[in-house]
């Protein structure tokens, strides 16, 4: 039984409802379950069973004017960015935005990030979100120029007892 399911809003957008046959993954064996679809880009959701749907919203160039006069700032060899992303819950009770782990890293040569923190637009995860409510919610790295522009941006959800709820999606996009 598959625990997630993903959405893709921007293919529905373009009027694309399903996959080409072309396109369509090698059916698996007989004893062994379909993997969903993790490899996402910017702008896609990704449903859970329980409703919670998260979707990347942006990967955006942090400027000098988001940090405060004592927050550390990227060096001049890094680029400093922000992940955007909401999180919608569809179910009918409270999730825990604590059950969720982030990161990003450098997709074009690798790369790996430094954490940043800009306070001016910064909303960052935690507490709990209320049914039928949709949170925005923010990150701040810092990656090596050398290593490019585009990034992979993953999640991952546990519950209470640290089970992880799903196989964890990964969003693929550039800094803009």
């Amino acid at each position: 039984m598959s625990l997630i399911d993903p959405i893709w809003p921007r293919a529905a957008a373009r009027g694309d409802t399903e996959k080409q046959a072309d396109d369509a993954p090698d059916e698996p064996a007989a004893d062994e379950e379909p993997a969903d679809d993790t490899e996402l880009a910017v702008g896609d959701g990704f449903r859970y069973k329980d409703g919670a749907k998260v979707t990347v919203t942006k990967v955006s160039k942090l400027r000098v004017a988001d940090f405060g006069e004592y927050e550390v700032k990227p060096e001049a060899d890094q680029t400093g960015f922000r992940v955007s992303w909401d999180i919608t819950n569809g179910s009918k009770k409270s999730i825990d935005l604590d059950a969720w782990g982030f990161d990003a890293q450098g997709a074009t040569t690798g790369g790996t990030t430094e954490s940043l923190f800009a306070e001016n637009g910064s909303r960052l995860m935690g507490g709990r979100l209320a049914p039928a409510k949709t949170g925005t919610l923010t990150s701040d790295y810092a990656l090596p120029k050398a290593d490019g522009l585009d990034i992979v941006f993953t999640m991952t959800r546990m519950n209470e007892n640290m089970n992880i709820l799903a196989e964890d999606p990964h969003r693929t996009g550039s800094i803009k």
